[in-house]
């Protein structure tokens, strides 16, 4: 009977004990609650959060805006920046939701996923900064690494036996962590912008540490003595690019061309191959543009093509053809060969 008295003076006391100690709990956590009440921030306060992208796909990232419970009034988002480490800043002019020019209204104690639309394929692999301005408030930033797609052309060969094409290497990083899509290669030459077919043709895709070797249908051989930019672009737009001399393989000339007064049916073509070509040519066409545009070809063409021609030799072709009714007008010869060079002139014939 004592016992059991006992053991219930010790339970009341325990009990007790519980809630005396609950109660200074509260009281110290009310205390703590409203002494940060005192410092409470006068204007909203937004958080950037939750850095999300695709690494196969370029076009985006998402990220995540928050107006604290504690804020006092609801944020206006204004705009949205990206600082990329050359120092540009880049405005993000396309987000969903959309932003207007009067803000986007985000409520206390809400957040809110922006998709924006910007492609950030030409910073692969880099930091980041993205800040976000608001109107009523201090604005946030978020740091943040872009996925690394790494993409190289390597290999560039060139072959002074075929001048319509030549063969490259495209490597697709260990490093990368996607795979990628060649979607079309371009040749930059002189200024000028030249769309390139393949072997084997494009789209291709390469998966991390892949690579592929192509053969690229270009005539190189007017722009021997000079540089080209060999550019291979993804289907997320990302561009590897190679630049690369192209030797003077062949000095390939038209020395003089004549024609006769007297016997208008025909005109002599003289032709050379330089000492400083390293391969012999064979000529393998002649054509004759006029004034108009018109190509024709000779009649008849002594001696007969296709015409091998050594190095640091000369041939004269006697062309068949009837320029009487050309006098006085200029005529643009051109020699082909099948190794893919060619060289023209133009010439006035007489009155």
């Amino acid at each position: 009977m004592s016992l059991r008295i006992n053991k219930m003076i010790f339970a009341t006391i325990l009990v007790a004990a519980f809630i005396i100690g609950a109660f200074s709990s509260y009281l110290w956590v009310a205390g703590y609650y409203a002494s940060l009440e005192l410092n409470l921030p006068e204007k909203p306060v937004i958080s950037v959060h939750s850095f999300l992208t695709s690494a196969g796909d370029s076009s985006f990232f998402n990220i995540t805006i928050l107006n604290p419970s504690l804020s006092p009034e609801e944020i206006k988002i204004l705009g949205i920046y990206v600082l990329t480490e050359d120092g540009i800043s880049h405005k993000i002019t396309l987000t969903n939701p959309s932003i207007p020019g009067s803000g986007y209204a985000i409520k206390v104690g809400e957040s809110k996923v922006f998709t924006c639309f910007w492609n950030w394929i030409n910073y692969t692999g880099q930091r980041i900064s993205i800040a976000v301005l608001a109107e009523n408030g201090s604005g946030g930033t978020l740091s943040a690494i872009l996925p690394l797609i790494e993409a190289r052309v390597t290999d560039f060969l060139l072959d002074p036996e075929r001048g319509s094409m030549f063969n490259i290497t495209v490597m697709n990083s260990e490093n990368s962590v996607a795979k990628i899509k060649l979607t079309s290669l371009s040749v930059i030459a002189d200024s000028s912008v030249y769309s390139v077919a393949t072997q084997p043709q494009l789209p291709l895709v390469l998966e991390p540490n892949g690579s592929i070797s192509l053969t690229c249908l270009w005539n190189w051989t007017e722009y021997q003595g000079k540089t080209i930019t060999i550019a291979v672009i993804t289907e997320q737009k990302y561009a590897a690019e190679i630049t690369e001399f192209i030797p003077q393989y062949v000095v390939f000339n038209i020395e003089e061309i004549k024609f006769s007064l007297d016997d208008p049916s025909h005109f002599n073509l003289t032709v050379l191959n330089s000492e400083y070509s390293v391969i012999p040519l064979n000529m393998t066409k002649i054509s004759i543009r006029l004034e108009n545009g018109t190509l024709v070809s000779p009649l008849s063409v002594d001696p007969s093509i296709p015409h091998m021609l050594d190095r640091n030799s000369t041939i004269t072709f006697m062309c068949r053809w009837d320029w009487s009714a050309y006098r006085d007008k200029e005529l643009t010869v051109t020699v082909y060969t099948e190794q893919g060079y060619k060289t023209e002139t133009t010439y006035k014939t007489p009155a």
